[in-house]
């Protein structure tokens, strides 16, 4: 898990240097697209908590060589620790088994790749709304910028990059698989994960506390309120990640 980790903190380090020049414009002036959100939600589905550290990790080492890396940088490392660790353990509890996953989705009749499909762009935005809050918030509570200027922009990158890794993860996991180090392999456990009332209640508090946190920062935008506030929606998505 440790290789793993560093593994992964490396290739998205790279990606996040290598690709910090480059965006795609989605409203001229206004929203960009950063190139390298596809990566964290297929590392976390993948790899794992191995996967999720090093997304955090890579984050903080593409800060510091980007010349980005500052208090902030704490948020971004759990914001991006957060779409890899979301999109593990949300996906295995409600997407299909990574065993069985070739023959739910790619070799199934069309009717039924439905099911999979959307559950993978529900997680992907669930995670996308827990990361944003995550990170607005913490960006605002230091004074960095504010919450609304940055949730919007937060939210539409790491949506638009979960969903459209989920290409990059129908390209990648049967080769992964038959690497060996995919998640379940290396861990090796007796069961696969499970959704008891304790996962559907750490459900309940990242979707809510992700979705509400940033509708609710939005609409509150430079008001007194919105640290207190959201900071709900923050401490909801923390616990209910524990509790996943």
């Amino acid at each position: 898990m440790v290789v793993l980790t560093a593994v992964t903190a490396a290739l998205y380090a790279t990606a996040y240097i290598a690709l910090s020049p480059f965006s795609i414009d989605l409203v001229p002036g206004v929203l960009s697209f950063s190139i390298r959100t596809i990566f964290p939600m297929v590392f976390g589905i993948l790899f794992g908590p191995a996967g999720a550290w090093g997304l955090g990790i890579g984050n903080i080492v593409g800060d510091l060589f980007t010349g980005s890396l500052a208090l902030g940088s704490v948020f971004g490392f759990l914001s991006n620790a957060l779409l890899g660790y979301l999109g593990f353990t949300l996906w295995s509890r409600f997407g299909p088994r990574p065993a069985q996953f070739d023959a739910d989705v790619e070799d199934a009749p069309a009717g039924d790749r439905v099911r999979p499909v959307l559950t993978y762009l529900a997680i992907g935005v669930v995670a996308a709304a827990a990361s944003a809050v995550v990170l607005a918030w913490g960006l605002d509570l230091l004074g960095f910028v504010p919450f609304r200027v940055v949730a919007v922009t937060l939210a539409a990158n790491f949506v638009i990059g979960n969903w459209v890794g989920g290409l990059l993860y129908l390209l990648l996991h049967r080769r992964v698989r038959a690497m060996g180090v995919t998640w379940d392999e290396i861990m090796d456990l007796d069961e696969p994960p499970g959704r008891g009332p304790r996962a559907l209640l750490g459900t309940a508090l990242v979707a809510v506390g992700g979705i509400a946190g940033w509708l609710v920062g939005i609409q509150l935008g430079g008001s007194d309120l919105l640290t207190p506030v959201v900071g709900v929606g923050f401490v909801a998505v923390l616990l209910g990640s524990l509790l996943l």
